[in-house]
């Protein structure tokens, strides 16, 4: 796998996957870049995929917490770089969707399109009592209590119950190859520090936006802030799922993704 040039101590660890238009996609918070397993073989059918890890997780480099989501927009920025891409289509999910705000903000030259999937704009006191909560726990070394916690909003109730065996591999993931505990805090401390609403207006690309009606982390509301924002943007809400819809339903989500960049592309 291709490991990006040191920038400012940073190196950052990719993969590409498939050919034509390039489309980078941004994880989440805590997950590699096996987050988007799910759509990779959709998605490289007819685009240029490249997924990462990010800071912290991974194989990417795990700096000191204090970073922040602008930091790491221009990680992905350095991705595109490393793969000689002036412009991509970006789409980010959960962490990913804010990083991906940035990146657009940041670098509005580099993107022709935006998908900000499941994410925010601005913490809302719930969101960050959760992320504070997780924080926590990873500063206390309570690895078990971040997992279970992580799990339990991550997944919709009725998926959780009834997907026994993904839901023991999504644990042992975030157990056993998740970040160390520096890579959540300074994953989850940048969500926290974040916020891009009120520069939101600035952003004129074509622009998808999408939550899902079960999501315990980023509910509706807060997709619908992003919308109202952003001139022109679009909104699906996906029904039947919880935060991580790519995972619970990997093709139905592609297919909302893969029919808003043949529309832009």
């Amino acid at each position: 796998m291709p490991m990006t040039s040191p920038r400012n101590g940073v190196s950052i660890n990719y993969e590409v996957h498939g050919d034509g238009p390039p489309l980078i996609l941004v994880s989440g918070t805590g997950h590699d870049m096996h987050f988007w397993a799910g759509q990779i073989p959709y998605f490289s059918e007819n685009f240029r995929t490249i997924v990462f890890d990010n800071r912290g997780v991974g194989m990417s480099s795990v700096p000191t917490p204090g970073y922040s989501l602008a930091e790491m927009a221009d990680d992905t920025a350095h991705v595109l770089d490393a793969e000689e891409i002036d412009c991509a289509h970006v789409m980010g999910f959960s962490m990913g969707g804010h990083i991906s705000q940035e990146l657009t903000l940041n670098y509005p030259e580099r993107v022709m399109s935006l998908g900000i999937h499941h994410s925010w704009a601005r913490n809302g006191a719930r969101l960050k009592k959760f992320q504070e909560t997780r924080v926590y726990l990873a500063q206390h070394d309570q690895r078990v209590a971040l997992a279970e916690i992580s799990m339990l909003a991550l997944h919709s109730s009725a998926y959780y119950d009834q997907h026994v065996a993904e839901m023991d591999a999504h644990r042992a993931f975030l157990l056993e190859r998740s970040p160390v505990n520096a890579g959540w805090i300074g994953q989850l401390k940048a969500c926290i520090n974040g916020d891009t609403f009120d520069r939101l207006p600035a952003i004129t690309v074509p622009t998808l936006v999408t939550c899902s009606n079960l999501d315990l982390i980023a509910s509706p509301h807060l997709s619908a802030e992003i919308h109202a924002q952003i001139p022109n943007s679009e909104l699906r809400i996906l029904e039947g799922t919880g935060h991580v819809a790519l995972m619970e339903d990997p093709k139905g989500f592609a297919d909302v993704c893969i029919d808003f960049l043949n529309r832009t592309a």
